[in-house]
């Protein structure tokens, strides 16, 4: 799930394409002391999401819990952070293949592995056609909530090594954060046209409003 650290009075709240890989696993070897490792169970892969960590929605959290804890988040600018997720989980992990969506294309009438143009053109359908893309291009605000007030800190990426900096003086010892999930293309937000940037700044309209102050 999301990370709470009971020892440490520590609540990360973690969002896809925001680091959630990387500081997952930093959590991970901090709350054990070994770092974490892939392992397969009757031939089903377990990663630090499904069976470390699970990402939460801001309405499962277990607020009187968490209560007093230091509750941190990380945000970012979200037409950046939807072009990390075309890059990586479209073209690098090949989401939107046959081989992986067949089904869900084909009900939406989808073109297989779209190039950026038509993934952003039929955006809405092609996050039906496989958890994963729906679940990687949500809005962070699903996620965080809309308060940004209900967060001890709140980071961006380029604000990562003060993090680590901040939790190594908050726990202790040294806290390292290492970098996962970056494989694949990477798109600017310049690349793309005055239309579509307005398209998926109307989508993602409440991050703005919520966290605008932050990217």
């Amino acid at each position: 799930m999301t990370v709470i650290l009971d020892k440490h009075k520590i609540f990360y709240a973690s969002v896809p394409k925001t680091g959630c890989s990387s500081l997952k696993f930093a959590f991970f070897e901090l709350e054990n002391g070994f770092p974490f490792q892939h392992f397969r169970t009757n031939g089903v892969s377990k990663h630090i999401h499904n069976v470390g960590y699970r990402t939460l929605v801001r309405s499962g959290f277990p607020d009187e819990r968490i209560k007093d804890f230091h509750r941190i988040a990380f945000v970012r600018e979200p037409i950046a952070r939807l072009l990390s997720a075309y890059g990586n989980r479209v073209i690098y992990h090949q989401e939107l293949s046959l081989k992986k969506a067949a089904a869900g294309l084909e009900e939406h009438k989808l073109e297989p592995t779209p190039d950026l143009d038509q993934f952003i053109d039929r955006f809405a359908y092609y996050r039906q056609a496989h958890p994963s893309i729906l679940h990687h291009t949500r809005p962070s605000t699903i996620f965080l909530g809309m308060d940004p007030g209900y967060y001890s800190r709140i980071y961006t990426l380029p604000e990562m090594d003060q993090f680590a900096r901040d939790i190594s003086e908050r726990v202790g010892q040294t806290v390292t954060v290492g970098r996962s999930q970056t494989g694949g293309p990477k798109f600017k937000v310049d690349d793309l046209t005055k239309k579509q940037k307005q398209k998926l700044r109307k989508f993602y309209k409440a991050d703005y409003d919520a966290f605008g102050a932050y990217f």
